[in-house]
């Protein structure tokens, strides 16, 4: 069992038969970031931040680290803030 937090990333791994009230569910290899968890008599659950309405059974995810940024990450993300960029 992780130790799930705020801002970890969440990969699901189930195709869902459970749906939530809008009849919808995260796609098998869907990747969502945590907003909350919670452990109960039943287990931990997660609440993502894009089905705020929606407690998902941990279980069914795998906790997943993006590799670091390297240099033409970098250089993205500073374009992206409108950083200037050497040529």
């Amino acid at each position: 069992m992780a130790d799930w937090q705020k801002g970890d990333l969440a990969l699901s791994t189930h195709n869902w038969e459970q749906r939530d009230r809008n009849g919808t569910a995260p796609d098998a290899g869907a990747v969502h970031e945590v907003v909350a968890s919670y452990t109960d008599d039943c287990g931990t659950f997660l609440i993502f931040g894009d089905w705020p309405h929606s407690d998902w059974r941990a279980s069914f995810f795998r906790k997943v680290t993006p590799p670091k940024a390297d240099k033409f990450d970098r250089e993205v993300i500073d374009l992206m803030n409108r950083k200037t960029v050497e040529a």
